[in-house]
């Protein structure tokens, strides 16, 4: 049993009254004070001091979309995941043909749509698509040897 004050939690109390609570209601407690001064810094930190009235929704907006710590850990972790697999980019398209390998990084890196790629290397644009799923198949190969966990 914990003992509060009301007069902290009431402010038209004028004078100090202790009361017992069980510990889940003092839990519950603690957890909406801890949710109401979270509320007060992301007003502050996104500067959501105007009017309720300025357009709908605008405070809630504001406020609403903070990054949960969560969120921000899986962030991390899919950013150290890209990297890891841009690394190892190389070693993978080694793993594909020449003109597979070619046709991958003027298709995803450099932006060139297939058709293009087809004229440019006097090809039907179907042998440039199939070159470049199979060449894109031998490196997933690649990547299910290099990191077999994921």
């Amino acid at each position: 049993m914990k003992t509060i004050n009301l007069r902290w939690i009431y402010p038209h109390y004028r004078h100090d009254e202790f009361v017992e609570v069980s510990d889940e209601v003092w839990e519950a407690m603690r957890q909406a004070q801890r949710e109401m001064n979270n509320y007060e810094r992301r007003k502050v930190y996104h500067r959501a001091w105007y009017s309720l009235d300025a357009y709908s929704r605008a405070e809630n907006y504001a406020l609403e979309h903070g990054r949960s710590p969560e969120e921000i850990l899986l962030e991390r972790e899919e950013r150290a995941a890209r990297l890891r697999l841009i690394a190892t980019l190389p070693e993978a398209l080694s793993h594909a043909t020449p003109t597979q390998a070619r046709r991958i990084r003027d298709y995803y890196i450099a932006g060139i749509n297939q058709p293009k790629i087809a004229r440019m290397e006097g090809v039907h644009s179907s042998k440039v698509s199939v070159a470049i799923r199979r060449g894109l198949r031998n490196m997933r190969r690649c990547y299910d040897g290099l990191f077999p966990s994921e």
